[in-house]
């Protein structure tokens, strides 16, 4: 099968991982080891201004590609912890992708935030670059090794996009949250930044407010710190006299403070405390978003001035935990209260009060679920902090809807937003209390699915929406795809690049989607898991083991579960352990169940197997 297509202009990608349709081709088959405004009413929002005219000059950046089409710029926007029901409470980001690719089903490959990224990054399934955890899964030798360790180790940070990119002349940029436990390399490499990026400006360790972020811009490698309230009596070292770490050891310490203090009805006040070469003290401007925000606009303005074709990767730590805004949304952030603006913003989120709860949330009758989720049940969440959640993180990505506004507001001041595409998506979804689960990492879709919508100025037709199945493992090689890369090794994702400007030809090839999760299983948390979706089945099997050879055992029976999504799309009916009364409720026959868990058990192992 040949190449789908390739994109031509610059791309501004705005990435919500969410749905996805379309026709694209395979890259490989990879096997291995292991401060925004809102506008007045009636005005038109600056991403409305933005939108490319059709008719407008084109400046092209950069040489063209041998197929004779300009390389887009590319806009990746990915949101931490998102899921994919909560664009419909971006309204300001609604009017964008209106004029875009709404991915209908789009799932993350792994469901926990440095598996994911790694996956985003390499186009490879977790199985398959070696980051299985964010770093609390044992070694065997009995260690623990950090998420971002494990990226690097098995030699992940030269295999990335932004090599694939940098070598067809594209400026590569890096802002935010990279991979869990950055923050440990740093403390033996105080000044490690990974290779392939040109701009790299990103957390040692993710923080909405008192962050740190390695920062190389114009040849200079950098620690800096951003304060949010400083104590002008705490010293701050110089990290070239002194290292001691990224100073994650001191936010910690501040933040068991400020919790002991607040259990004793008392507000601490926040220390700047750090080893940086710079210490910024911004006050409440230091919201992390808003400042990432700001680099990667003079990214753009930089690399738009030497006429380079870029990729920025934008990763905002919101709505991640603990889910905070900045003052112009939430005034105190050791409050879950929320200004008028941020309450007017959110009146149209159906979300916020969610009175249409799915029969999922809160279940009652858990017999039917794995050891693992039932003991999540046992733990008896408040209804209260359930919904104090749910309001924080909607709330929280406000932030990031204006950040994405401001941006495309200055592409429209520099003539380039007819040749960017946007991507925007998430790393992975998160559960609100469906099965009593309060997180991610699960095969729930709550947890896989995430929001995934591509607007490409260049694409005609007009807006689509797709309803085929793509991944998060997708997007390393669609990016190769609109720049003219090659992607020089073999990786599980496949380029929906002709899902986005419609020229796919044929059926889309992916028909299902493989899952992998893996974990402790012990207190409520999730256990090591694998999963097969189809449009509409999904089959779920629970292990005893991270190698995923012994199939977990409760009750006498191996833990598994298999779900109807077309009768029963919350998941609530475990067919596989249904009485025969139950089971002949649902309309199917134990005869049935059977030979269908058989057919999806070999579809699992022929993804495991890739």
């Amino acid at each position: 099968m040949g190449r789908w297509s390739s994109l031509g202009l610059l791309l501004v990608a705005v990435v919500f991982s969410c749905n996805g349709n379309g026709g694209a081709d395979k890259v490989g088959g990879g096997k291995g080891g292991k401060g925004g405004k809102t506008e007045a009413p009636g005005e038109p929002s600056a991403i409305a201004a933005a939108a490319p005219s059709g008719s407008g000059s084109v400046a092209v950046t950069g040489k063209g590609r041998p197929d004779g089409k300009a390389r887009p710029n590319i806009l990746f926007v990915l949101a931490d912890d998102q899921r994919a029901d909560t664009l419909a409470c971006m309204p300001k980001l609604g009017k964008l992708l209106a004029r875009g690719t709404t991915f209908k089903n789009n799932f993350a490959s792994t469901p926990l935030c440095c598996p994911g990224r790694s996956s985003i990054l390499t186009g490879k399934y977790a199985h398959n670059h070696g980051v299985l955890s964010n770093g609390d899964i044992e070694d065997e030798d009995g260690s623990k090794s950090p998420g971002a360790i494990d990226f690097r180790k098995n030699g992940n940070e030269a295999k990335t996009f932004a090599g694939w990119l940098q070598q067809k002349g594209y400026r590569t940029g890096y802002f935010g949250k990279y991979l869990n436990a950055y923050d440990k390399i740093l403390e033996t490499e105080p000044m490690h930044i990974p290779p392939h990026w040109d701009e790299w400006r990103a957390f040692s360790h993710a923080e909405y407010f008192d962050f740190d972020l390695m920062e190389r811009g114009l040849g200079e490698t950098k620690a800096t710190r951003r304060c949010y309230l400083s104590n002008e009596a705490e010293e701050d070292r110089d990290r070239k006299g002194n290292h001691k770490g990224t100073g994650s050891a001191a936010e910690k310490s501040d933040s068991e403070e400020n919790a002991k203090g607040k259990k004793k009805g008392k507000k601490k006040e926040r220390k700047c405390k750090g080893v940086a070469d710079e210490v910024v003290r911004n006050g409440k401007e230091n919201y992390s978003t808003d400042v990432l925000r700001d680099q990667v606009i003079g990214f753009i303005r930089k690399v738009t001035q030497e006429g380079k074709p870029w990729i920025a990767h934008f990763a905002p730590k919101a709505p991640h935990g603990p889910f905070l805004s900045p003052a112009r949304y939430q005034p105190d952030p050791e409050e879950a209260s929320f200004s008028k603006e941020a309450l007017d913003r959110l009146s149209s989120c159906a979300l916020f009060d969610w009175k249409g709860r799915p029969p999922s949330y809160l279940e009652a009758d858990m017999t039917d679920k794995p050891q693992w989720i039932q003991e999540s049940k046992s733990k008896r969440t408040a209804e209260d902090r359930l919904d104090r959640v749910r309001h924080m993180q909607l709330a929280s990505v406000l932030a990031t809807e204006d950040a994405v506004e401001e941006i495309l507001k200055v592409l429209g001041e520099l003539g380039v937003a007819d040749e960017t595409v946007i991507v925007y998506t998430g790393d992975n979804g998160f559960a609100w209390g469906e099965h009593w689960h309060t997180h991610k990492n699960c095969a729930y879709e709550e947890c896989i699915r995430v929001p995934l919508v591509v607007v490409d100025p260049r694409a005609a037709g007009g807006p689509r929406t797709v309803d085929d199945f793509t991944m998060n493992v997708d997007l390393a090689p669609t990016f190769a795809a609109w720049a003219g890369a090659s992607v020089p090794e073999k990786v599980d994702g496949l380029s929906f690049a002709g899902l986005v400007d419609g020229s796919a030809k044929g059926p889309w090839p992916r028909t299902e989607v493989l899952s992998e999760c893996w974990g402790p299983g012990t207190a409520g948390r999730p256990d090591t898991h694998a999963a097969v979706r189809t449009k509409k089945w999904k089959y779920i099997e629970h292990y005893a083991d991270d190698a995923r050879t012994k199939l977990r055992v409760h009750d006498g029976s191996p833990e598994r579960e298999l779900y109807d999504l077309e009768k029963d799309p919350f998941e609530v009916d475990n067919l596989l352990r249904l009485s025969p009364a139950n089971l002949a409720r649902t309309g199917h026959t134990k005869d049935f169940v059977d030979t269908t868990t058989a057919d999806l058990a070999a579809k699992l192992r022929a993804l495991e197997a890739k």
